[in-house]
C-alpha cells in the first residue's frame, strides 16, 4: 500500500469520528462517550485488517503506531466515562434521604415511607426491604405487629451505568399496642404488677435484691418505683441492707406510679426486710443455703465450662474459695482447663469459707470436670443446652411478640431454624401476623438443626401464637 493510501485512511477514519462528535451536543455526553467507544473499536478493527493486508515495513510502522494510539483513545474515553458514573452515583448516595410522614421519624415508624427512586444527579435508585412483610420494598405498605417494635433495614441500590453503590437505612416499625383507653391500660397493668424477689424470698420475709422491678406494664404503661425507707432498700431494689440482730425486722413500703396518657395510679407493697442473725445462725444458714451455680445443663457430676461462687450468703456471710487443682478450675471458677479428649475426668475439690465476725465454717464441692468433647458429644451438649426466649410475659403458649432463638451453641455447634408456618411465624423468630381478633390461637413448630463438623442433631419447640 502506498503512503498516500494509508493517509486518505487515516483521514477518513478521523472524519468517521469527528462527525459522530458533532452530531452529538454537550448535552447528550453519556451517548457520546458510548458512540465514540463503539467509533473507536471499528476503527483499530479495521486497521488490524489492513495492518494483515500490508507489506511494507514503513506503512506497518505507521499502522501498528496508530492502532496503538486509538487503543489509548478507547481506553481514556471508556474510563472517563465510567469515573463520571462513578462520581454521579456516589454523589447521590450522599444526599439520599428517607422522607417520613407526620411525625415518624427512623426509630418511630408508624405510616408508609417515601423512597425517591431517583438520585438528585439522575441515578436510578431501587430499594430493598429485610421484612418485607412488615415493611414493603416500597416502603408504602406497613404492617404493624401487636406489642413489639420490629427493626427493618431498607437497602438503597443507586445505580448509573454499570457504576454501583448502596446504602442501607435502619427503621423501628412501632408496635400497634391493643386498642383500649388509657384508664384500661393503666388498670390492666396495674391489676398484672408484681415484684419478682430473690431466691425463696416473699413480700412478708426480704432477705436480698429485688429480681426485677418492672419499668413496664404488660400493655405498655410506664411505671416508675419509689421506695419510702431508703436506708433499707432502694429505688431500683437492688441494695438491700437488712437492720442488724436485735433491732427487728424492718416495714419498707414500695409505691409503683402507673401511667398511660394523662391516667395515672399508684399501687402500694409492703415489704418485710428481714432481721439480721447472730453470727453463728447467719453462718449456719448461708452454709445451708450455699451453693455453685454451674453454666448451661452442667451439675456438680459433669462440669465442662465456668462456674459462679457467691462470694457473700444469702444472709451476709462472707464466703472465699479454694481449689484443690488450680490448672483445672481457678480458685473464682471462672478459669476451666479440661483433660484432653480421652482423657479420663478430673476432680476437683472447691472449699469454700464461709465467716461472720467471730463464727466461721466450712463446705466443700467435689466437682467432676469432663474431658474436651468430640464433634457429637458437642451437638449433643448443645442440643441439650437449646432454650428459647420470650419477650417478658410470653411463654410457649402464649406467643404475642418476638421470639429469641440461638444461632449457635456454647460449644460451638452451629443452629439454623425453620419455622413451619412462616407466614405467620419466620424462620428468625419475628413475629409477622397474629390471628384476628376472635379467631383461634395458632400452633407452630420450630425445628432447630444442630450441626458441629460431621455430626449433626435437631430439636424441635411447638409455640402457641394468640389472637389478636
Amino acid at each position: 500500500m502506498k503512503k498516500w493510501a494509508v493517509v486518505m485512511l487515516v483521514l477518513s477514519m478521523f472524519a468517521f469520528t469527528s462527525s459522530i462528535a458533532l452530531a452529538h451536543g454537550n448535552d447528550h455526553k453519556d451517548d457520546w462517550n458510548k458512540s465514540k467507544l463503539q467509533s473507536c473499536n471499528e476503527v483499530v478493527a479495521s486497521l488490524n485488517v489492513t495492518l494483515a493486508k500490508v507489506k511494507n515495513d514503513w506503512t506497518r510502522t505507521v499502522l501498528k503506531r496508530m492502532i496503538a494510539n486509538f487503543k489509548a483513545e478507547c481506553t481514556q474515553g471508556s474510563n472517563t466515562g465510567n469515573q463520571n458514573d462513578t462520581n454521579i452515583v456516589n454523589a447521590d448516595k450522599s444526599d439520599l434521604a428517607l422522607t417520613f410522614l407526620g411525625i415518624d421519624n427512623a426509630n418511630s415508624v408508624t405510616l408508609p415511607i417515601i423512597l425517591p427512586q431517583t438520585g438528585k444527579n439522575g441515578s436510578s435508585i431501587s430499594w430493598v426491604s429485610s421484612n418485607p412483610n412488615v415493611l414493603s420494598n416500597d416502603g408504602l405498605s406497613i404492617h404493624r405487629s401487636t406489642n413489639v417494635d420490629i427493626a427493618v433495614n431498607l437497602t438503597a441500590v443507586i445505580k448509573r451505568n454499570s457504576a454501583s453503590v448502596s446504602k442501607t437505612f435502619r427503621v423501628v416499625v412501632k408496635a400497634n399496642l391493643p386498642q383500649m383507653t388509657d384508664v384500661e391500660r393503666v388498670q390492666k397493668d396495674s391489676a398484672a404488677l408484681k415484684i419478682t424477689f430473690g431466691g425463696s424470698d416473699t413480700i412478708n420475709s426480704v432477705t436480698q435484691p429485688l429480681i426485677e422491678l418492672p419499668a413496664k406494664g404488660v400493655n405498655g404503661s410506664t411505671i416508675k418505683w419509689t421506695s419510702m425507707l431508703q436506708s433499707v432498700i432502694s429505688n431500683d431494689g437492688k441494695t438491700v441492707v437488712r437492720p442488724n440482730n436485735g433491732a427487728g425486722d424492718a416495714i419498707a413500703v414500695f409505691t409503683a406510679d402507673i401511667k398511660s396518657g394523662n391516667y395515672s395510679e399508684t399501687k402500694i407493697f409492703v415489704l418485710t426486710v428481714k432481721a439480721g442473725l447472730p453470727d453463728a445462725q447467719r453462718v449456719a444458714a448461708d452454709k445451708a443455703a450455699l451453693q455453685i451455680t454451674f453454666g448451661g445443663t452442667d451439675t456438680i457430676n459433669r462440669v465442662t465450662r465456668p462456674v459462679v461462687l457467691p462470694s457473700v450468703g444469702v444472709n451476709g456471710s462472707k464466703i472465699t474459695w479454694t481449689t484443690s487443682s488450680p490448672t483445672i478450675l481457678s480458685a473464682d471458677g471462672k478459669t476451666i482447663h479440661r483433660p484432653a479428649a480421652g482423657a479420663s475426668v478430673s476432680y476437683v475439690a472447691m472449699t469454700a469459707i464461709i465467716s461472720s465476725g467471730s463464727s466461721t465454717d466450712v463446705k466443700v464441692f467435689v466437682l467432676t470436670v469432663k474431658p474436651q468433647f468430640t464433634s457429637a458429644e458437642k451437638v449433643a451438649a448443645d442440643k441439650a443446652d437449646l432454650a428459647i426466649s420470650y419477650k417478658d410475659g410470653d411463654s410457649a403458649s402464649n406467643v404475642t411478640g418476638a421470639i429469641t432463638l440461638p444461632t449457635s451453641g456454647y460449644y460451638g455447634s452451629k443452629v439454623v431454624w425453620y419455622s413451619s408456618n412462616p407466614s405467620l411465624l419466620s424462620d428468625n423468630g419475628t413475629v409477622l401476623y397474629r390471628p384476628a381478633y376472635g379467631q383461634s390461637d395458632i400452633s407452630v413448630t420450630l425445628t432447630a438443626f444442630i450441626s458441629n463438623g460431621d455430626s449433626g442433631d435437631i430439636k424441635t419447640f411447638t409455640v402457641k401464637v394468640n389472637h389478636l
